[in-house]
């Protein structure tokens, strides 16, 4: 298998630009480093030359090439250590080629990738190891790297169900203070991806103009990721007839406490139809009229936001929202929510870790949604009677009957929910609004675990419009 057939391999072949040395600093030092980690035993090394810049104190290597045995190329046109080689001010390597045996174009290049600080002159693998250690910095530019052969496959794996082809290319990646734990910093700016989905014949162009994380911890704790901001701007997936847009989306803070949201997503559903199995069209289809009725468009936004309020023992969580989709539907909520923590637990603790706040008593409190339609729930009414074979008045018939039918099983507040529901889908009404009132005391953990008995526990009150 060749050295550098998919991701991993290429992040190890990377990898292998950088080694460690403590010994005398010198040329042949450099030499001595590159050649043991870079080439290996069973690798051959070239350079047309490596020398000391004594005016600028930099330690160059030029025109490096590695051959392995199976023919794979890594190339180097210039490998420059900065400042005191034990200890660099950063290292510089430009116009880096990684070829597959008996490829006609390099599998990836990097017009230039720049290491402050580094912890030695050449690192090691080792040295990337993010369970024992940090990384600190890095930044590449001019990153092209091609999707087929390996690489494409082990893309299919993840995202399709065929083999995929294409070319990547990304103008800068900036990465800073990564460990297994942490990310400090993420900036990716000029992202352009051309695939073709080779079994399909389906072709698409992604791009994106920027891409921002700062400060990301627990990210080795599923669903305790708090981030101080995220932010990606730019977004489009688009084929010949069909797109998919996003101006914005952003994130600041945990899952519990903080901002969040999303602006200027367009989704072609009319053009994405063409684009799955004929046996599921039907179903999109559907979905197209009642979301976009008819239009085969549809817009979105977004935004939430949640803050803590501490009151000495009495804590007390807020949180607002709305959603947006454009000729659809609103969806706003609030929630007051106050509550006791575990003994112990400080407010960040909580947030941070889920099963923490899932334990912790609500005293009472409430959460408000409002519903407002525009035009989603009568169309679903038409959508209904049009696949049913019937009138839209026995649709609605229907419908009320199997609202009346789950009262013994859902409950009666669950029943005034979903005949309201009923009714803006007649037109009888417009908007809906539900006021759920909190016992005291009450835990998400008990919600979780009998949601049914739960929610005979709350109460409700309802206004239709």
């Amino acid at each position: 298998m060749h050295c550098f057939g998919n991701p991993r391999r290429l992040t190890i072949g990377l990898s292998a630009l950088l080694l460690s040395s403590a010994i005398h600093a010198s040329p042949q030092q450099l030499e001595a480093d590159l050649r043991e980690r870079l080439a290996g035993d069973n690798s051959r090394l070239t350079f047309s030359r490596i020398y000391q810049d004594g005016t600028q104190q930099r330690y160059i290597a030029e025109d490096v090439v590695v051959t392995h045995t199976n023919g794979d190329v890594l190339s180097i046109e210039r490998y420059s250590v900065e400042g005191d080689y034990d200890c660099p001010d950063s290292v510089s390597i430009n116009g880096i080629a990684v070829s597959e045996a008996g490829g006609a174009e390099p599998l990836l290049s990097i017009a230039s990738l720049t290491l402050p600080e580094p912890r030695h002159a050449v690192l090691s693998e080792s040295d990337l190891d993010l369970s024992e250690f940090s990384f600190n910095a890095m930044t590449a530019r001019d990153i092209t790297l091609r999707l087929d052969g390996a690489v494409g496959e082990e893309l299919a794996k993840e995202f399709s169900s065929s083999p995929l082809e294409g070319l990547m290319h990304i103008e800068t990646l900036t990465l800073e203070e990564l460990s297994s734990t942490t990310l400090g910093l993420l900036e990716l700016q000029g992202l352009s991806v051309d695939l073709k989905e080779l079994e399909s014949g389906i072709a698409a162009m992604l791009t994106l103009d920027n891409l921002l994380i700062e400060q990301l911890i627990g990210i080795d704790d599923p669903g305790a990721e708090r981030v101080e901001h995220a932010e990606l701007n730019g977004f489009s997936l688009a084929g010949d007839d069909w797109s998919i847009l996003l101006d914005r989306l952003w994130v600041d803070g945990s899952s519990y406490i903080g901002d969040a949201g999303f602006e200027g997503a367009d989704f072609d559903i009319a053009g994405l139809i063409n684009l799955v199995p004929p046996a599921e069209r039907q179903e999109l289809q559907s979905l197209s009229n009642v979301m976009t009725g008819g239009t085969g468009q549809l817009r979105a936004e977004g935004r939430s936001h949640s803050r803590w309020e501490e009151e000495g023992a009495m804590n007390r969580l807020l949180s607002e929202g709305v959603f947006t989709f454009s000729g659809a539907a609103e969806i706003a909520y609030t929630m007051n929510l106050p509550i006791t923590l575990p003994k112990g637990v400080t407010p960040e603790q909580a947030t941070q870790n889920p099963e923490l706040f899932e334990t912790a008593t609500l005293n009472g409190g409430e959460v408000v949604i409002a519903y407002s339609d525009e035009g989603m729930l009568p169309r679903l009414t038409t959508e209904i009677a049009a696949r049913e074979g019937i009138t839209e008045d026995q649709a609605i018939a229907h419908a009320w009957a199997q609202a009346q039918q789950l009262g013994p099983l859902m409950g009666q507040q669950v029943t005034k929910l979903l005949s309201g529901l009923v009714d803006i889908m007649a037109g009888n009404a417009q908007a809906l609004t539900v006021n759920a009132a909190l016992p005291n005391p009450f835990t998400l953990e008990q919600f979780i675990i009998n949601p049914m008995g739960s929610a005979e526990r709350l109460r409700f009150t309802f206004e239709l419009k």
